[in-house]
């Protein structure tokens, strides 16, 4: 046997020697120990489903409660289109133009020749 297994073995004796026997617990203890924790888990578990169930039930009573037609007034489409306008976030980019781009459409010149064309 090499020097380190002796050195273990001489370690585990000793501490096996120091262990007394009733540092052990009896099988009851543990039981009831493991009982009293799943007692506990499971107590947790049905306060958690509780608090769960009770907040469903005050969401649908919210829900269910009648709503004052006039505390919600509908918004009126012309009111919406009449104060809003829509500009292309790249207008500030370019330069001010003669006409609008995306409203009129400018005329274009025809060709001196018959069959031309527009000159572009």
């Amino acid at each position: 046997m090499s020097d380190p297994d002796a050195t273990l073995r001489t370690a585990l004796r000793e501490a096996q020697s120091k262990m007394g026997g009733d540092q052990v617990p009896s099988f009851d203890s543990t039981w009831a120990a493991a009982e009293r924790r799943v007692g506990a888990a499971r107590k947790r578990r049905g306060v958690f489903a509780t608090v769960l169930v009770a907040a469903a039930v005050a969401a649908l009573a919210v829900g269910l409660l009648p709503v004052n037609d006039n505390a919600l007034p509908y918004i009126d489409e012309d009111d919406l289109l009449g104060t809003t306008r829509w500009t292309a976030p790249s207008d500030s980019l370019l330069p001010k133009r003669q006409f609008d781009v995306y409203q009129d459409v400018p005329v274009l010149i025809e060709s001196t020749e018959t069959y031309g064309g527009a000159l572009l």
